[in-house]
């Protein structure tokens, strides 16, 4: 007996034991709608110090007890206590409600999003890496209500989409927002995606008044990733894209542009015998096959296009740490080649955030970024004009004829598209940046925190363009041969550019945290100097006598140089104060004082003050809305008014009186050199203002869905404006501060997100409109730009022309109609007259449309099934007018080369094709080419901008690979357009005249590893 409770004993205390060993736990983090892995998830040991957080895979290790608990944490995410049961764990964690409690980035520091009372919209990195493209601009486009994004060509490294905040809101100074990334001003479009944490979207003034004189429109706040676990995590991404264009004319065949110039000449002569090509030579292309002799029928645009237009994204992120130290690195390579010969642009980046905890109290923060751009283009025309060539050229002009042996290509210059893009030349721009930034935050008591940084960015671009002669031939049709003629252009070059901008930006804040009872507050108040310098020198000269030998010293003739240099400077003083209730009732009120160096100290227009106020109303938290919190379980009004500052002018001493050298004067036998005022000064020039209404709504509803509304008015006054003067004062007219205009518009958001089973779907759909209207120019009657007018009552920039009325069919409907100005012939363009004086003349011009977005919308749909996903993000306008003419519109039309036509264009008016889309044809456009509402087309959109279909690895394979997490994924950009604009022409891109480089269709394979 007593040696079976001796053993009994025995076992009991051997289980104790066991029980009282630590065990290796490894698991894994999930979220519960999505399934996606959770990175930077606190786990500790409850009542112990012990602790780790999950790595970009989800996964964890951690020694623990049996029996124990585990604390699972995370500000975006519901705590959960898991007892340890075994040595694998698998958690799914609850979002806190619809992200309510959430924490987003906001000016000078962050903010929980239930208590937000301005206008902001946060962008996730998974929200950002869905798409993948050369360029992170343009991952906005379509993401946020309000932000304009469009894309106006897709040549590499010059393919970053232009971003305008709730509509344009300036004439002559700058339309773009204020970027900000890691709190410093940079570029969106140097950070490769997979390196951004989140991106914030300010668009009112409540949310950007901090920025003052430069937050009129908006502010994009980046923030990059940082370490968050305590373990090694190494992800790879990468993609290859194949690129090639979305729209590209069409065009006619040599026989076509040969009959057809027939056409046209008979047409302008009234000589039906008329002729430039004779039948035998019409009859010969008829039944000879292109030959490349006497026989040429050249496709320019299939010629040129021969590039590989292959892309290629190669990123590597580590992320490390311990209990104080931790560090987040990235490196990416990004290769793109054109569509055409020589365009080429690659884009290294290499990016170190560590971060120092000294202690509880004081921690140090940096930021370590170097970035080289290289972008390659052909050096005597832009890639562009070489394109509008390529569509434009007649067909029967000699391309090429061997190596190094050019035709050509029709021209009395001979100026040949593929000769300038394969063998005259390129301009190389290499231009290297590197930032360095270093801050503290430092806590000398609870509640106090005191936070300051210093950062350094230099950009250096180095620009060489080398311009070669190169071998013009023609066919010796007798000799079968081709014989040499002539050199193009005739004069070879080389020039150099360097230039050196540096940025240096220090910032200091503190702020106090402090609650009496159930009432929150927050005090923030601090100081930003930012100064900037340029400076740079360039050289040139001709006449090399090896090619081959690039180099300035080797040129003979017409050496030149120059050189300049500026500073600029910008210091201001924000404040901030937050105040809640039980977070049901918010206060925000923010102001800036802020002066910078463009305005003139002298006339005391330095400094600005640029305040605003905001408030929110919970009302879901209120007795009477229990009811039915069951339905809507989240609501929230808001509502805000400031006032904030436009300074960016091109010009950057508007104020002052500026020499301008080179005016040089000989008198008493000498050349002396000369100085001279070009520009009269105004020295009271000060801020463009902007004043911001917004009124916003935000709800959860239906436990699935969440919907926000937005409605905002912003006057802006002060507009910059060129007025005119007396030209006796021999001057150019200054900048004044004169003009008044306003946008009103609203944005909708609504998403619907659930998980059923191994199902989850979120779907988010988007719409926003902007309307832009002038209200008074004092002083200036309208502002005349080529095609486009902005007057009072109308938005800016708006097409402005004679109303089209179809095409004169006969002779008696000429002699019915009104006068026109010019004398018509049947199946030229009719005008309205608008004025009803029985003649067609200026003053019968009106308002014909406007080129910027209006109706814009798009759905971003994303399925997952099991460990498969799919995403379709559709993007779209409702309402926009472009403007077409030149090469891109008119047949044999082209100004600055012997031009053919388009297969388009053998759609013109006969007797027998009265409704016809083009006019009669005629050698030159002449008065049909005039501006008129006939060449503005409507351009809205439909696009399936995006789909993304993507695979994880099954576990079962990850853990023999000793990987944590692999996705595979294949995608497409820019696949199909539905759209009534013009055909072989892109929508998005504005103002077409054949001279583009055209948007990208791709096709992309990738992958994604977490080790």
């Amino acid at each position: 007996m007593k040696k079976k409770l001796l053993l009994f004993l025995m076992l009991i205390l051997g289980v104790l034991f066991v029980r009282a060993q630590d065990v290796s736990v490894t698991g894994k983090v999930v979220d519960s709608q999505s399934g996606k892995a959770l990175e930077g998830i606190s786990i500790v040991v409850k009542g112990q110090k012990t602790g780790t957080s999950t790595t970009a895979a989800g996964t964890f290790t951690i020694r623990a007890k049996q029996g124990s608990l585990l604390v699972l944490s995370s500000i975006n995410y519901v705590s959960q206590e898991v007892p340890v049961t075994s040595s694998t764990l698998s958690v799914a964690l609850v979002s806190k409600t619809n992200d309510l409690d959430a924490v987003v980035v906001v000016g000078f520091g962050t903010q929980k999003k239930v208590n937000l009372t301005g206008s902001v919209t946060t962008l996730k990195n998974e929200e950002l890496t869905r798409r993948q493209v050369s360029t992170s601009s343009n991952l906005l486009q379509g993401l946020a209500p309000g932000v304009t994004v469009t894309q106006q060509s897709g040549r590499p490294g010059a393919d970053g989409a232009s971003i305008n905040i709730r509509g344009l809101s300036s004439i002559y100074a700058g339309q773009g927002p204020l970027i900000l990334v890691d709190g410093v001003v940079s570029s969106l479009d140097n950070i490769d995606a997979n390196a951004i944490e989140s991106i914030t979207i300010l668009k009112d003034a409540a949310s950007t008044a901090v920025y003052g004189s430069r937050a009129a429109n908006g502010v994009i706040l980046v923030s990059t990733k940082r370490a968050k676990g305590k373990e090694l995590s190494i992800s790879y991404n990468s993609f290859y894209t194949k690129q090639k264009a979305t729209n590209i004319p069409e065009r006619a065949s040599a026989l076509d542009f040969m009959k057809l110039s027939n056409v046209a000449q008979q047409n302008s002569t009234g000589n039906p015998n008329a002729f430039v090509y004779n039948q035998a030579t019409i009859d010969k292309y008829a039944t000879t096959p292109p030959n490349n002799l006497d026989v040429i029928d050249n496709d320019w645009v299939k010629l040129l296009f021969t590039n590989s237009g292959f892309m290629q994204n190669q990123n590597v992120n580590v992320s490390a740490g311990g209990e104080n130290l931790k560090l987040f690195a990235s490196a990416t390579y990004l290769s793109q080649d054109g569509l055409i010969p020589n365009t080429r642009y690659t884009k290294t980046d290499i990016r170190i955030n560590p971060d120092l905890k000294v202690n509880d109290k004081l921690s140090f923060n940096a930021v370590l970024n170097f970035t080289q751009n290289n972008t390659t283009i052909p050096s005597t025309n832009s890639p562009e004009f070489i394109i509008r060539e390529a569509i434009g050229l007649i067909p029967i002009g000699g391309a090429k004829f061997g190596d190094g042996m050019y035709g050509n290509a029709g021209q009395s210059n001979n100026r040949n598209p593929l000769a300038q893009a394969e063998a005259a030349g390129t301009s190389n721009t290499i231009t290297q940046s590197t930032l360095g930034k270093i801050g503290f935050t430092y806590k000398p008591i609870t509640n106090i925190d005191i936070e300051a940084f210093v950062a350094r960015e230099s950009s250096i671009p180095n620009t060489k363009t080398q311009v070669k002669n190169v071998d013009i031939y023609q066919p010796n049709v007798a000799n079968q041969s081709y014989d040499l003629v002539n050199k193009w252009p005739g004069t070879n070059s080389l020039s150099e550019s360097y230039s050196t901008n540096i940025r240096t930006t220090y910032q200091a804040q503190a702020s106090y945290t402090g609650a009496i009872k159930e009432h929150n507050f927050k005090f923030l108040a601090g100081v930003q100097n930012e100064q900037f310098s340029y400076r740079g020198i360039s050289a040139s000269r001709t006449d090399f006598t090896n090619q081959d030998l690039p180099y300035l010293n080797l040129g003979t003739l017409n050496q030149t140089n120059a050189g300049g240099a500026y500073q600029t400077a910008i210091v201001g003083f924000f404040g901030r104060f937050n105040y809640n209730y039980k977070e049901k009732y918010l206060l925000e009120a923010n102001g800036r004082y802020d002066g910078s160096s463009r305005f003139s100290q002298t006339a005391d227009q330095q400094w600005g003050f640029f305040p605003s106020a905001s408030a929110g109303w919970v009302f879901s938290k209120e007795h009477f809305f229990e009811g039915l919190s069951n339905i809507i379980s989240f609501g929230k009004f808001r509502a805000s008014y400031g006032s904030l500052g436009n300074q960016a002018l091109s010009s950057i001493y508007p104020f002052a009186a500026n020499y301008t050298s080179g005016l040089n004067a000989y008198f008493n036998g000498v050349t002396n050199i000369g100085y001279t005022l070009l520009d009269a000064p105004n020295p009271n020039i000060t801020w463009e203002k902007s004043k911001q209404k917004n009124i916003g709504l935000d709800l959860t509803f239906a436990k699935y869905f969440t919907f926000t509304g937005e409605y905002y008015i912003r006057e802006i006054s002060n507009i910059l404006l060129i007025k005119p003067i007396p030209t006796y004062v021999g001057l150019n007219a200054p900048y004044v501060n004169a003009g008044t205009m306003e946008n009103r518009g609203y944005e909708l958001t609504l998403n619907f997100r659930k998980k059923i089973g191994d199902f989850g779907i979120d779907v988010t759909g988007l719409f926003a409109d902007s309307k832009n209207k002038v209200t008074s120019l004092p002083g200036v009657p309208y502002l005349d730009g080529g095609s486009v007018r902005t007057a009072v009552g109308q938005s800016l920039f708006s097409y402005f022309g004679y109303q089209a009325d179809g095409y004169f069919q006969s002779d008696a409907d000429i002699a019915a109609s009104p006068t026109h100005f010019f004398v018509p012939k049947p199946g030229d363009i009719k005008y309205k007259d608008l004025n009803g004086d029985g003649k067609i003349d200026p003053s019968d011009r009106t308002f014909i449309g406007n080129n910027f977005p209006r109706y814009e919308y798009s759905l971003n749909a994303n399925f997952s099934y099991k460990n498969f996903e799919l995403g379709l993000f559709f993007q779209g306008v409702g309402k926009k007018e472009n403007y077409i003419s030149g090469t891109g519109a008119y047949p044999f039309y082209a100004a600055d080369f012997i031009p053919g036509l388009l297969e388009v264009h053998k759609d013109y008016w006969t007797p027998d094709n009265p409704n016809a889309t083009f006019p009669r044809l005629l050698p030159a456009i002449g008065v049909n080419g005039t501006t008129s509402s006939f060449w503005v087309k409507n351009s809205a959109y439909l696009r399936l901008k995006n789909v993304n279909l993507s695979y994880k690895l099954p576990e079962t394979l990850l853990s023999k690979l000793h990987v944590k997490n692999a996705k595979l994924f294949v995608s497409g950009q820019n696949l199909f357009t539905i759209t009534k604009f013009w055909e072989g022409f892109d929508p998005e891109v504005n103002n077409q005249n054949g001279e583009f480089y055209p948007l990208m269709k791709t096709i992309t394979a990738g992958i994604n590893v977490n080790f």
